[in-house]
């Protein structure tokens, strides 16, 4: 039976080839692209999510409102507030602290390298984070000057050795030099789905050493972060509420006399990577809401290429109804038909599958880099793949075999061989699933066009300063004996190149944010009032080279010392208390013990891009060494300044690399997440497109097979190709129009509702809504018209010759 089964499929693909090609060929486009959609969500939801105890773990984030109304929920706490909690609240088991260091150079005799992911942290982290051990015991972090190592850093600085027991040096503008380290273990650099990936964690301890234990009972210094394992039977609502009153019992009075309010709440690690809702995250994670909307957006796509092969199935049925006849004629049953049919449905789908496993696996690499989406290579492989597979084998199998199997064991083998069947098409619904197909297709391409304009309306917005014509390099990588000092240097040497209009120093440049934060500035002989400051250090020149609009006052003096006069935006103007920029002038601008005056008030500029709001920033003097320098250069001359920075590089910092970048390309990448989105939303319209057009080519075709000798008697009796193209397609003009009805308010609907996610939003505009209409319009009337011409030019006798 399966022989026959097998042979009568080959039969049909092979006697079809252009239907059976365009049924295949859109499952398989249609799953593929729906399997890198759901490839790249599973990914992204999986950060932390395979921790040992992730559901026990939570991270404590604060948010603070002032009496201004000012909100801000940070993911940044102070020491006094894990600590008081673990002790004096019931069902948290254990906490461990991350304290973010910063860049720092390190190394060990003449192998030295920069580093970004470094933290100090507790022994409690590699329980909580599940941190592999290659070498060394945990226990030792318990003691100040250790450090762990990736294996990856390792193999950087040590090559093959064992570094345990050994040294390492590590310059860091927060040791105010180099300070030594001895090297306690060699864990396994984390996986890419870790919303925190160290390479090098320094013992907490080191920070009893450097400021003293009383560290661990501030309350005022906001920049750690705080995790807690909470016991399995704990409600969270319950120590949300234990942990806000501990807040409020040690450190309640300090917050009334700031005139502030903090709230703690407790966010599950594993949900991080997928929230932007808090500030002061170490790095941007994914937001949830659009991989909701790419889940939808796969099943948009895999409605469509179910709907495709649902219309193609049902418009080839009548095509069989004498197989069907002459097959019940000759003793075949309902259930042995039912059961060809479903099989034929099983092997279709199954080669679908196969061809889109295979897709998948040979270029999902290519994909991957394309679209920037930095998954890992594994992922694209058949075995973490093979469920969904299976998945839509079945449901494809289902969908597309069910319907015609039992229409078409229905008929009557009499009126099948007489030629006297009637059913219509309409009467299989192929219309109205056709008309759903482009209404999804019609949501699908406008929201590509919004999602673009969006993008595009954000990165031509105002930013208050010039990004382009600007290189950025880093500061050369020598300084080990002593915290160093080439800003002077830089701007004797580069600053004075011909190439060269400006050069200014800076800790962050413009699309980083700033994480030195605090809420201890306020203007002398007035009181603090609980708003967050950012804190920046910049060179001289800085203002000039970004061209940042003064208010009032001037640039600082580069004769005076480190931080004896401070510059704010007009955020932090306001945040003062103050209206007018000159008042501010004159002002001594008190934190902690100190203060200095304001000599500036400049205009706010974005420091991060339009979907980030303005901070209230302080802007300090410093002639020290900084992480960044800027270069401002005329237009058209980057080769040449390229090569002249490289050149005072090669002549005075030979054994430093030159690291270089241009800034409007650097502040673009914060957009990363939308691009993402507008290059997967692009994939799901082509796959969209694809698939329409194939729906409308198979359906229409099999509808000018079924007419073809109606068509030719027609032709005979002196119907024009007009007539003939209106007897194909007239009715389907009703049908575009209800597509249009449905499927422009829909679009509008669903993409007003995810603009509301920008605090800036393009306005949709008519057009928004008429391209696409003019699209699907354009690809209906080309492929009917295609379809047309070719039955035109059949010759009538040839269909009609048997009758």
């Amino acid at each position: 039976m399966l022989k026959n089964y097998f042979k009568i499929l080959w039969r049909k693909l092979w006697s079809d080839k252009v239907n059976s090609l365009i049924h295949i060929g859109g499952l398989a486009v249609g799953i593929s692209a729906v399997m890198i959609l759901l490839i790249y969500v599973r990914f992204e939801q999986s950060f932390d999510a395979d921790l040992p105890e992730s559901e026990q773990l939570y991270r404590v984030n604060l948010t603070t409102q002032t009496d201004e109304d000012f909100v801000e929920t940070g993911s940044r706490t102070s020491p006094g507030i894990g600590e008081n909690i673990l002790k004096e609240v019931p069902g948290v088991e254990a906490l461990s602290r991350v304290v973010i260091l910063g860049e720092v150079i390190a190394g060990f005799q003449d192998q030295f390298i920069r580093e970004e992911s470094i933290f100090l942290t507790d022994t409690q982290y590699f329980d909580f984070f599940d941190v592999k051990m290659l070498h060394g015991k945990v226990s030792t972090m318990n003691d100040p000057m250790q450090v762990m190592i990736s294996n990856q850093i390792s193999e950087k600085i040590y090559g093959d050795e064992n570094p345990v027991g050994k040294t390492l040096q590590i310059n860091s503008t927060n040791f105010d030099g180099t300070v030594d380290f001895q090297v306690a273990g060699v864990f396994e650099s984390p996986a890419s789905n870790r919303h925190l990936r160290p390479e090098i964690l320094i013992s907490y301890a080191t920070l009893h050493q450097f400021i003293g234990k009383e560290i661990d009972q501030s309350y005022d210094w906001v920049n750690l972060y705080t995790y807690l394992k909470v016991n399995s039977e704990a409600s969270i609502t319950d120590l949300e509420l234990a942990a806000n009153e501990n807040l409020q019992r040690h450190y309640g009075e300090a917050l009334e006399s700031n005139h502030s309010k903090w709230d703690l709440s407790l966010q599950s690690v594993s949900s991080i990577h997928t929230s932007l809702e808090t500030t002061g995250e170490y790095e941007k994670g994914t937001d949830g809401k659009k991989l909701s909307y790419f889940l939808w957006i796969g099943l948009f796509v895999l409605l469509m290429v179910y709907l495709n092969s649902i219309n193609i199935s049902n418009a080839k049925a009548l095509n069989r109804a004498r197989e069907i006849g002459v097959r019940k004629v000759s003793g075949g049953n309902k259930k042995q038909l039912f059961f060809q049919f479903m099989f034929e449905s099983l092997a279709l789908n199954l080669i679908a599958v196969i061809i889109a496993s295979v897709l998948i696996a040979s270029s999902g690499s290519l994909l991957n880099n394309l679209l920037d989406l930095g998954l890992p290579a594994s992922d694209f492989q058949l075995e973490p793949n093979f469920q969904f597979l299976i998945g839509f084998w079945l449901i494809g199998t289902l969908l597309s075999g069910i319907y015609p199997a039992v229409v078409l064991t229905s008929f009557s083998p009499a009126n099948a061989l007489k030629g006297t069947l009637k059913w219509k098409m309409k009467s299989a619904f192929s219309r109205p699933l056709l008309v759903s197909q482009l209404v999804f297709c019609l949501i699908i391409i406008a929201g590509v066009l919004t999602v673009y304009k969006q993008l595009e309306f954000m990165r031509n917005q105002q930013l208050g300063l010039s990004l382009e014509d600007k290189l950025v390099f880093r500061s050369p990588m020598l300084y080990v004996e002593g915290s160093g000092n080439y800003q002077e240097q830089l701007q004797n040497s580069v600053g004075s190149l011909n190439s060269v209009k400006k050069l200014a120093a800076t800790n962050e440049i413009p699309g980083t944010e700033v994480y030195w934060r605090s809420d201890d500035f306020h203007l002398e002989g007035k009181e603090k009032n609980g708003l967050m400051y950012t804190m920046l250090n910049v060179g001289e020149g800085y203002f000039e080279v970004f061209g940042i609009e003064y208010l009032a006052g001037k640039s600082f003096n580069p004769a005076l010392e480190n931080g004896s006069e401070a510059i704010i935006n007009r955020k932090a103007l306001e945040a003062l208390g103050l209206e007018n920029p000159e008042e501010a002038l004159g002002q001594t601008l008190a934190f902690g013990n100190s203060g200095v005056p304001i000599v500036g008030v400049v205009e706010n500029y974005r420091q991060q891009g339009v979907n980030v709001e303005v901070e209230p920033l302080v802007l300090n003097f410093s002639k020290q060494d900084l992480k960044y320098y800027v270069v401002d250069f005329e237009k058209g001359n980057a080769e040449m300044v390229l090569a002249e920075i490289e050149d005072v590089f090669e002549k005075q910092y030979a054994s430093s690399p030159f690291e270089y970048y241009f800034l409007d390309e650097h502040f673009d990448r914060q957009y990363k997440s939308e691009q993402q989105f507008v290059k997967l939303f692009g994939l799901a319209s082509l796959v969209a497109v694809l698939i329409a057009v194939m729906g409308i080519l198979g359906v229409t075709n099999q509808l000018v097979i079924q007419r073809t000798k109606e068509i030719s008697i027609r032709k005979i009796l002196g119907a024009s190709p007009s007539q003939i193209l209106n007897l194909i397609s007239g009715e389907y003009v009703i049908w575009l129009a209800v597509c249009f009805l449905v499927g422009v308010p829909l679009s509008y609907f669903i993409l007003s509702n995810w603009l509301e996610n920008f605090q800036i939003q393009v306005s949709l505009g008519w057009w928004f809504f008429a391209l696409p209409a003019i699209s699907i319009l354009l690809i209906f009337v080309l492929t009917t018209l295609y379809q047309t011409l070719k039955a035109m030019f059949v010759n009538p006798s040839e269909t009609l010759k048997s009758e």
